[in-house]
């Protein structure tokens, strides 16, 4: 099923993995005294009802009471697809010369919201919020600074178990990507020629970025038509899919001979990444793992080089709280997933970044993505695993 918010396709996750959330959710409301919640964003709907829906043109969108009820708001013609929610859960429809706010103010009704304290998802958009306050205008409507946001970031076992799926999946592009990168082949078959072999195993890819030479200066910038060059480094950054949550891993590789700028370069990332990942534990800021790695780079003299956060949390988002980024005071607890992914840019030469995901446990940091080494290209030496 694919989004209609974000062209990306969702998978359903498993209905216990539902059912959790929801349960931890609605004691987060009756914790501050809340009603209800309103889900609108596709990925918290997958999250909290596992529909794979969003939210366009048409109006999709859910409730959630502090009892753990939902109810849902679809279509006429897409009710079809809501068959997967909790045992009891209303659904209620709407066809196309309908009010579909009114639809919803049918919804909260149905749980007994219409005069509650509704929180409101921070991604709905604003003439939604404007609609929905007039459909439902005896509710209190407040934007939930929390309650989605602290279930998503703390991952249970199964979550994290589809997560570490979901890297080994990401990671087997690695060993078709080292079979592929050579001279006189450009970025975009690089990416044809990896994609073709791993239809075969059956991975389900999510996101792809292949980076060489000049284009990877530019954090993020696409894929496009450039040659690989003898002396290129090459950043592959890729996202894969597995029972709707993912992993995101970058390696660098060398096309045959490097330079030694290039060299030095990737020691000090790796070296970085290292730093970082050490440093993850319970009870650390999110801000103080960003410093262990940007220490290293500052240290070596490539500071004005790292121009992004060192990590973002995974797991039904490709990017969702917590960040790894100066400021954010935010404390690492057991069950957090974020990415560990320092990088330098030299602009108009090249780019260096390494990732992989980590897990907070009770004593450290789990690597989920060690399953593909760190150095992919001898020209880099050390052919040792993250750690």
């Amino acid at each position: 099923m694919t989004s209609s918010a974000t062209g990306i396709e969702q998978v359903a996750i498993q209905p216990a993995l539902v059912r959790e959330h929801i349960e931890r959710a609605a004691a987060g409301l009756r914790q501050i005294q809340a009603d209800g919640l309103f889900l609108f964003r596709d990925s918290n709907l997958l999250a909290f009802t596992g529909v794979p829906l969003a939210p366009s043109d048409r109006l999709v969108c859910a409730f959630l009471s502090n009892d753990a009820k939902i109810s849902f708001v679809v279509p006429k013609f897409e009710a079809d697809i809501v068959r997967g929610l909790p045992a009891g859960s209303p659904i209620v429809t709407w066809r196309e010369f309908e009010d579909p706010y009114a639809a919803a103010a049918s919804a909260a009704a149905a749980l007994g919201l219409e005069q509650g304290r509704i929180l409101i998802d921070p991604h709905t958009w604003v003439e939604a919020h404007a609609r929905l306050s007039s459909a439902l205008s005896g509710a209190s409507l407040v934007r939930d600074v929390g309650v989605i946001e602290s279930v998503r970031m703390r991952k249970s076992p199964a979550e994290i178990t589809a997560i570490r799926g979901a890297c080994y999946d990401t990671g087997r592009i690695y060993e078709a990507m080292g079979d592929v990168i050579r001279a006189g082949i450009s970025e975009t078959d690089v990416l044809v020629e990896a994609m073709d072999r791993l239809r075969g195993a059956r991975i389900k890819p999510w996101g792809d970025l292949v980076q060489s030479g000049p284009s990877a200066s530019i954090p993020h910038q696409r894929t496009g038509r450039r040659v690989l060059q003898r002396g290129d480094a090459v950043i592959v950054d890729f996202v894969a899919q597995r029972e709707g949550y993912l992993g995101d891993m970058t390696r660098t590789f060398a096309v045959e001979n490097v330079s030694d700028e290039i060299k030095r370069a990737y020691g000090v990332v790796r070296d970085a990444q290292a730093a970082a990942i050490e440093a993850i534990k319970p009870g650390v800021t999110c801000e103080s793992i960003d410093l262990a790695a940007r220490r290293v780079i500052e240290a070596a003299g490539l500071g004005d080089f790292f121009v992004h956060r060192t990590g973002h949390g995974i797991g039904i988002d490709v990017h969702e709280a917590p960040y790894l980024v100066s400021g954010n005071k935010t404390v690492l607890e057991p069950g957090m997933v974020v990415t560990v992914e320092p990088g330098v840019y030299l602009s108009g030469k090249f780019g260096i970044r390494i990732e992989d995901v980590v897990a907070v446990t009770d004593t450290g940091g789990d690597v989920l993505s060690r399953d593909v080494p760190t150095d992919v290209s001898t020209q880099f030496g050390r052919s040792a695993r993250a750690a």
